[in-house]
């Protein structure tokens, strides 16, 4: 929910999701759940019910990051969780239906990428923010590789300074895979590791786990990487249970 990247290939296109959190704060492994009627696999985070990443098994996949444009000042009670929030996106066909009718007066403040990409029909990328007071929608391109970071942890020269190194990254990998944005994810790339890709902070605050959507000629698998217990997830999204490995 920390670092989200887009890239977008020959046959369809990764999607990874880096998540920055406690280390001690409980999350359940990838399970397939029911959510307003639709079928959906995703990480659960035992403290508040929700995700930062979900999918269903019909072409569509949303993650979050938390904050909008800047860092915001933290209230002390919220309405509710984020992260139930994204689940409750799938009550609706797309991000602009959600966009017009989600009521988030008392939310908490963050940034929703949601990638719609049905068989047969052009992919639907958009970038969804709540600032707080107003939402901000914008459509994206398929095209172009993309990276976010969050805004409470990263002022904006950061994200530029995390953005020049993506660019760069992408330029000299061209004929990237999923092996190599893993490592892109999950490896340091420079002396501040508070602010490097896989981070960590103060306050028992690391990179836990990443997960992706890899979407191939058709074929959709959704991977998690538990760094911190080192295991291993994948599940073909035309499946109903994730295989495990060690």
């Amino acid at each position: 929910m920390c670092t989200v990247t887009y890239i977008p290939t020959a046959g369809g296109f990764y999607l990874t999701s880096s998540r920055d959190e406690k280390a001690g704060r409980a999350t359940i492994p990838p399970t397939k759940y029911q959510a307003y009627g639709t079928d959906l696999i995703y990480p659960k985070d035992e403290v508040a019910g929700g995700t930062w990443i979900a999918s269903d098994y019909n072409g569509r996949i949303v993650c979050l990051l938390n904050g909008a444009f800047h860092n915001h000042v933290k209230q002390e009670r919220y309405v509710r969780s984020r992260g139930l929030i994204l689940l409750e996106s799938f009550k609706y066909k797309n991000a602009y239906d959600f966009s017009k009718a989600i009521n988030l007066n008392g939310i908490e403040p963050f940034t929703m990428i949601s990638l719609n990409y049905p068989s047969g029909i052009m992919p639907e990328f958009t970038e969804f923010r709540w600032d707080g007071t107003n939402k901000h929608l914008s459509r994206l391109s398929t095209c172009k590789s993309q990276i976010w970071s969050s805004a409470t942890l990263y002022s904006p020269k950061i994200q530029l300074k995390r953005a020049k190194l993506f660019e760069e990254w992408i330029e000299k990998f061209k004929d990237t895979d999923g092996r190599n944005i893993l490592a892109f994810h999950c490896n340091k790339h420079g002396p501040c590791t508070f602010r490097d890709i896989v981070m960590s902070g103060g306050d028992d605050l690391m990179t836990l786990s990443i997960s992706q959507l890899h979407f191939r000629n058709g074929n959709p698998v959704f991977r998690y990487y538990d760094i911190l217990n080192h295991r291993a997830y994948a599940t073909e999204l035309l499946n109903t249970s994730p295989e495990i490995n060690a």
